[in-house]
C-alpha cells in the first residue's frame, strides 16, 4: 500500500501528457480509454491526498503538492499556447464554432487537473493545521490560493517550505 502512495502522485505527474499520444493517435480509439483513465487517475489521487496515513505528517502530502504543481506547469504553459493560437486562428471562418468549443474543452481539462492535484495542498494544508504548525488563517489560505491558476503553484511552495523549515528548526 506503501508504493501504491508513492505511485499515484507520480502517475497524476504523467498523466496530462500522455494527452499528446492521444492527439496524434485516432481519436475514436483513444480519446474514450483516455477519459476514463483520467478519471481513474483523478478518483485515486483525491483519495489518496484525503487517506493518507496518520502516521505521516503534512510535510509528506506537502511535497507531492509541491513537485505535482512544478512538473505540470509545462502542460499548462503549452494548453496556454495551444489555446491562444486557436484564438488567433479564429480569423478563418471555420474556426469561427470550433475554436470556442475546443477553448472550453482545454479550460475543463485545465480546472479537472488543478482540483485533482490541488487535494494534496488542500490536504496538507488541514493536517498542519490539525498539528498546530500553521494558523488558521495560513491555512484558509493556502487552500484558497491552491484554488486558482498561478497561485496554486506558489502556495504548494510556499507550503512546502515552512513546513520543512518547521521540521528541520523546531
Amino acid at each position: 500500500m506503501k508504493n501504491l502512495r508513492r505511485i499515484l502522485p507520480i502517475i497524476l505527474i504523467i498523466a496530462p501528457y500522455l494527452s499528446v499520444f492521444v492527439m496524434v493517435l485516432p481519436v475514436r480509439k483513444t480519446l474514450p480509454l483516455y477519459l476514463l483513465f483520467s478519471v481513474v487517475i483523478y478518483g485515486f489521487n483525491i483519495w489518496n491526498a484525503w487517506s493518507y496515513p496518520h502516521k505521516e505528517d503534512g510535510r509528506s502530502l506537502a511535497f507531492w503538492d509541491m513537485v505535482i504543481k512544478l512538473s505540470h506547469i509545462p502542460f499548462y504553459a503549452g494548453v496556454f499556447a495551444m489555446a491562444l493560437l486557436l484564438m488567433l486562428a479564429m480569423v478563418v471562418p471555420a474556426f469561427i464554432i470550433v475554436t470556442p468549443i475546443l477553448v472550453s474543452a482545454l479550460a475543463v481539462v485545465d480546472v479537472c487537473l488543478i482540483l485533482t492535484s490541488s487535494m494534496y495542498g488542500i490536504s496538507a494544508s488541514m493536517r498542519l493545521r490539525k498539528e498546530g504548525r500553521i494558523s488558521n488563517q495560513s491555512a484558509l489560505l493556502y487552500i484558497i490560493l491552491h484554488l486558482f491558476f498561478v497561485t496554486d503553484v506558489i502556495s504548494a511552495v510556499c507550503l512546502y517550505s515552512k513546513c520543512r523549515k518547521q521540521t528541520f528548526h523546531p
